[in-house]
């Protein structure tokens, strides 16, 4: 470390200590990370909000269309009302895959 430092003519302490640039770029690349982390996570979070809208609208038609057949055409038979039940939940999960499976 001596030589080292009269070749380069600088202390013994420059030779060890990190110099700033490099500190830097380990920040700068610590920062990218973090904001690559935060956009991943706010993808996320729209992706799930965009499931529950779908699933809140698809309910929400299920139950118009039960009150429709319930009141107008007087429809009482349970069966019915699990099948359309059923019905709505495999569209509300059919939706959902497609959303949670897209790559942005």
């Amino acid at each position: 470390m001596v030589a080292l430092s009269e070749v380069f003519d600088v202390t013994i302490d420059y030779l060890l200590k990190p110099s700033e640039i490099d500190e830097l770029s380990v920040k700068t690349e610590m920062l990218e990370k973090q904001q690559q982390q935060i956009l991943i996570r706010e993808r996320k979070q729209k992706r799930l909000v965009r499931c529950i809208a779908y699933a809140t609208g698809i309910y929400l038609l299920f139950l118009a269309v039960f009150l429709i057949g319930h009141f107008y055409f007087e429809i009482w038979n349970p069966s019915v009302v699990f099948a359309e039940f059923i019905i709505a939940t495999a569209i509300v999960i059919c939706i959902s895959i497609k959303i949670m499976g897209k790559e942005e």
